[in-house]
């Protein structure tokens, strides 16, 4: 049986990898830099993470709001809490998102793992949420779920990648009202409950 993992420790090494990335840049960014600001060597961060790339990525969902797949009782009180995601009050979790999208054509192991664990989770989610309302009889099945679910995660991560901001409250719901609901079928006002 190994020792057990230290939570303090760990939280050291996710708050340097995201100081040393905001400062230098993913690519610029050394382990020995991140392991010495966190008061350990490289061997502790090997423990935990297979190299750079899982670290930074790591830290950057340990930024992130908690993702889950919202049943509030209607369409747009869904689509909301998916939409939610993806405002960031915390600006270190917006540049260092910026910094991994910087590197991403140049980086084909980071664009994978940033694609598997950061952008396609909270995708997921809202695709989720919309096939379930076409399930209830909400959204017309017709409707190009793939392509709808796309549209956030686009605003939101070039927003992220040329402005380093994230969405704020009143861009979320103006996603989820003048884009989302229309291009579901759905107009303002309109009941989004489940057909009886």
């Amino acid at each position: 049986m190994g020792r057990p993992r230290d939570p303090v420790l760990e939280q050291a090494i996710l708050d340097a990898a995201v100081d040393v990335v905001v400062e230098r840049g993913f690519a610029a960014a050394k382990l020995d830099e991140i392991a010495r600001r966190a008061g350990t060597g490289k061997a502790a961060i090997y423990r935990r993470w297979a190299g750079k790339t899982a670290l930074v990525i790591a830290a950057a969902q340990h930024l992130q709001a908690d993702l889950s797949i919202p049943d509030e009782g209607t369409l747009r009180e869904d689509l909301l809490g998916c939409v939610r995601h993806y405002v960031s009050p915390n600006a270190k979790a917006v540049l260092v998102l910026a910094k991994v999208i910087a590197e991403m054509p140049r980086d084909g192991e980071l664009r994978d793992a940033a694609g598997a664990s950061i952008g396609r989770p909270a995708a997921d989610a809202l695709r989720a949420v919309i096939e379930r309302w076409v399930e209830r009889g909400a959204v017309d099945p017709a409707v190009p779920v793939d392509l709808v679910a796309s549209l956030v995660p686009a605003v939101a991560f070039h927003r992220v990648a040329l402005r380093h901001e994230g969405l704020d409250e009143a861009t979320a719901v103006a996603m989820v009202d003048n884009v989302l609901l229309p291009a579901l079928g759905v107009r303002r006002g309109e009941s989004s409950a489940p057909a009886s």
